[in-house]
């Protein structure tokens, strides 16, 4: 599986940056942290991946999110095959994805901390949805945290939830992204 992560980690930054772009402006973040939470009256269901992998391209603020479906744990096992199974199908669609590109101008040589915005394509469940969202985006010592909020409409992206269990699942999940981006650094 690890092996798999990383030609997926290369093969994701070639596909990025092409061959025009240094590899000083290019910034890879492994083992990021995406949670989501569904709140209701009946039940909480919170769930964490730390299998999530980015590629920023500072020179032209290109940034590409992968996350593995099954990666998410829960605290109840039911919950977490129902989950793969029955409300995002892992099987069928292994994983979420965002495309896009960050809207504002960063000085990336010096340390800052600014607001951002990202646009670009999310695809969940099969579905792709342009979005643009807001995050931190903090520069300090060489490396770049990003932090995000934001939210899901389970019926934007097919996800069905049977009315019998509706009163346990949210209809709009609220997600966090939490990760750390290192220069990329070729291996000769």
């Amino acid at each position: 599986m690890k092996a798999l992560h990383k030609l997926f980690t290369v093969s994701l930054l070639f596909f990025l940056t092409g061959t025009a772009v240094s590899a000083q402006s290019v910034y890879l973040a492994t083992g990021g942290n995406v949670n989501f939470f569904s709140e209701t009256p009946l039940e909480n269901i919170d769930a964490s991946s730390q299998s999530m992998t980015a590629v920023l391209t500072s020179s032209t603020g290109e940034v590409m999110f992968t996350v593995p479906m099954r990666t998410f744990k829960f605290k109840k096992s039911l919950m977490e095959e129902h989950f793969n199974e029955k409300y995002v199908e892992s099987e069928k669609y292994p994983k979420a994805t965002f495309k896009g590109k960050i809207n504002e101008g960063i000085n990336w040589q010096r340390d800052t901390v600014a607001g951002v915005t990202a646009s670009g394509t999310f695809t969940l469940h099969g579905v792709a949805r342009d979005i643009t969202e807001k995050g931190t985006l903090k520069v300090e010592d060489g490396k770049i945290y990003l932090s995000v909020n934001f939210l899901v409409a389970l019926k934007d992206y097919n996800i069905e939830v049977p009315k019998v269990v509706t009163q346990s699942i949210a209809e709009v999940i609220k997600v966090s992204l939490h990760c750390t981006f290192v220069p990329y650094v070729k291996k000769t």
